[in-house]
């Protein structure tokens, strides 16, 4: 579930209102200091007290697979958080960092809608179901999606087929199939559409040839056919909106979700490689120089316990397995979705880790999207990082997005965290490779430069030479910010 910004988490505050948390109008989701909550109508507290005693959600509860929750007792936060419509209130585990399916590899994604499958099979095996399919329901702890709307439960109808059948095509389904058999870019797509891929666009991608793979005939081309046709007939008749859902037997429900987990758990990707996903067998280090740098960050890393770290441009992850014994939660993020994947299968077992992996242009990162720029924080606004590793990943900011240095160091500054960073030099190769045929077009990076800027933002605490010096790793603390003059 969305967590507050962490501008939020400076001092106790009152129960505030999750400002995404308004498309269901059964609940509502509410922080205080870093706990989650969850009011409820009294048809949503009803459905919570008979799902609470039921054997199969104490189950999917106890392995992990649905977030922890339980009904808040204590008198002062009731009394807070309950007014107007609410009647009940629960408390949520919390999530550490909040994601979005937009920043997950192919097979994150994958297992996400396994786990909203899975959970929805043993629903309807016990007499309940998921009102929804959406894939923003399904958060990580660490390598492990975990589904956390709980208010998505409810008692089967008889007759009712899964109404959420439409949303898990758009935000599961097509995305999977997309990238699946025509290896297309859809985290680009789903950032774009927070609704995730209508199965009528998702045609236009399709080819006659392509119709006939596993499960394209019947989730996107038929489906998009009788959606076309739904909307003429409605535009012609001007009659209330088309049903997606046919009446059927809870049975049919069961075999259907049966039939779609089957399609899910079978599909695969093309897996190339890319520089960045074979890093580990390629990169530019000797022996000597690659010990090097894993003993200062190990140096700096073990020195305390980090409560969240963030490790960009983490290529396969290298460092963030180097630091997962001494944090709580590493974010691991590289635009190269082959690196990230290839990470993600590595750590996937044992389950209970503490890398969650992420899809992320650092030159582009996640914005703030949806209602108001409310509804999706930006990847800046959702949680305030411990500690930064940003190794070997300046050069790529600087020379290949052009974006100054000054501006570079500003951002990660603006986090408040430690920074561990690696500056390759101007004659480092990989900084030469870069450059190219552009010579001569950024004669401010320097080292000289680097800490002449980084010093005005951080300490530097200590550094290092790497690769004959043409490198240079830094342990920096960030300054404290003076307090603006108040005018007289």
């Amino acid at each position: 579930m969305p967590q507050p910004s962490w501008t939020d988490r400076q001092a106790p505050a009152p129960m505030t209102p999750e400002p995404g948390s308004f498309r269901d109008p059964g609940n509502q989701v509410f922080y205080r200091n870093e706990q989650i909550f969850r009011a409820l109508d009294a048809e949503s507290a009803a459905h919570w007290h008979q799902l609470r005693q039921t054997t199969f959600f104490q189950a999917l509860v106890e392995r992990g697979a649905v977030v922890a929750t339980e009904t808040e007792d204590r008198p002062d936060v009731r009394a807070e958080a309950l007014s107007g419509r609410w009647t009940e209130l629960l408390r949520h585990e919390r999530i550490p960092f909040v994601s979005y399916p937009y920043e997950w590899t192919f097979n994150m994604l994958k297992d996400a809608a396994l786990l909203h499958l899975g959970i929805l099979e043993d629903a309807l095996a016990n007499g309940w179901t998921l009102k929804d399919g959406s894939a923003y329901n399904v958060q990580w702890r660490g390598q492990q999606p975990v589904f956390i709307d709980i208010s998505s439960f409810e008692p089967y109808r008889t007759g009712e087929s899964w109404i959420g059948y439409r949303q898990f095509c758009m935000m599961f389904l097509i995305p999977l199939l997309l990238k699946a058999h025509r290896d297309i870019d859809t985290a680009s797509l789903c950032r774009s559409d927070l609704e995730g891929i209508d199965p009528e666009e998702a045609l236009k991608f399709i080819s006659v040839r392509d119709i006939f793979r596993r499960g394209v005939l019947s989730h996107i081309y038929l489906h998009a056919r009788l959606q076309a046709r739904a909307r003429r007939a409605e535009a012609a008749a001007s009659s209330a909106a088309p049903k997606w859902a046919i009446r059927q037997t809870g049975e049919m429900t069961l075999r259907m979700v049966q039939s779609l987990t089957r399609l899910v758990g079978k599909l695969e990707r093309h897996d190339d490689r890319t520089s960045w996903s074979s890093y580990e067998e390629t990169h530019s280090y000797d022996d000597a120089s690659f010990s090097g740098k894993k003993d200062f960050v190990e140096r700096h890393v073990r020195s305390r316990r980090w409560p969240l770290v963030y490790d960009l441009g983490c290529n396969t992850g290298t460092f963030s397995r180097l630091c997962s014994e001494h944090a709580d939660c590493i974010i691991a993020i590289d635009q190269d979705e082959l690196a990230v994947d290839k990470l993600y299968r590595r750590i996937k077992t044992p389950a209970r880790g503490n890398i969650t992996p992420l899809i992320m242009q650092l030159s582009n990162t996640s914005p703030d999207q949806g209602w108001r720029g409310r509804e999706r924080k930006s990847f800046e606004h959702r949680a305030r990082p411990d500690l930064i590793l940003c190794l070997a990943l300046i050069h790529h900011m600087v020379i290949s997005a052009n974006i100054p240095l000054r501006d570079f160091l500003g951002w990660i500054r603006d986090f408040g965290a430690r920074v561990i960073l690696e500056f390759v030099g101007p004659d480092d190769e990989m900084t030469l490779q870069l450059l190219g045929n552009r010579r001569g077009a950024h004669p401010g990076y320097t080292q000289e430069e680097f800490e002449s800027v980084a010093g005005a933002m951080f300490d530097i605490v200590d550094s290092a030479p790497l690769k004959g010096g043409r490198r240079r790793i830094y342990l920096l603390q960030p300054k404290a910010r003076a307090c603006p003059e108040t005018a007289t």
